[in-house]
Order: structure tokens, then C-alpha cells, then sequence
């Protein structure tokens, strides 16, 4: 069965990819000088360490996204996204991440 939700978290996930992919070059394709960045603080789900460590770095692999740093207080990641308008849609699929994650691993 993990291996399965590990098959829909890669789809999922190389999909996401593409898909911010395309968005950052639509960015840059249409001139866009990058001044409309935010800085977010995201409180995933998951406890164990190397399961933050994996997702910070699922993070930064991720186009328009970029993992500063982690908080060692709260478990918190911080996050510089290109894009401020993308807030929401960035929790939502990190939020869905972190389930595949879950259920996968």
C-alpha cells in the first residue's frame, strides 16, 4: 500500500513541479522584476526530524518556492515564495504533500 501512495506522491509532486515551472517562466517571459516576494511561515504536520528535513527540501526543489530555514523552537520553515499571490495555493499543496508523505513513508 506505501508504495502506491508513494506512486501518487511522485505524480502528484513531479506534476507540482512542472506546473510552477511554467509559472516562473510565464514571470520571467513576461518581464516581471521579482519585487512581489513574500517570506511565510509554514508549520507542517509532520514531527520527526528527517521528515521536516525532507519536506524543506521537497520545498526548495520546487519553482517560485525557496526553504530558509528551519526553526528548531516550533518545527517551523521558513520560506521566501516569488510570488505573494501564491500563498494560499502554496499551503494547499504542502499540506498534500505532507499527507502523501505520511501515508508513504
Amino acid at each position: 500500500m506505501k508504495l502506491i501512495y508513494f506512486l501518487y506522491f511522485f505524480i502528484f509532486y513531479a506534476f507540482k513541479v512542472i506546473d510552477a515551472g511554467l509559472g516562473v517562466s510565464y514571470q520571467i517571459l513576461k518581464g516581471s522584476r521579482g519585487d512581489d516576494g513574500i517570506v511565510v511561515k509554514y508549520h507542517p504536520s509532520v514531527k520527526k526530524k528527517w521528515q521536516i528535513v525532507l519536506l524543506f527540501n521537497l520545498i526548495s526543489m520546487t519553482p517560485g518556492s525557496m526553504s530558509i530555514d528551519i526553526d528548531e523552537n516550533d518545527n517551523t520553515i521558513l520560506v521566501h515564495l516569488l510570488n505573494r499571490k501564491d500563498r494560499t495555493e502554496f499551503i494547499r499543496v504542502t499540506q498534500k504533500i505532507e499527507q502523501f508523505l505520511s501515508k508513504a513513508l
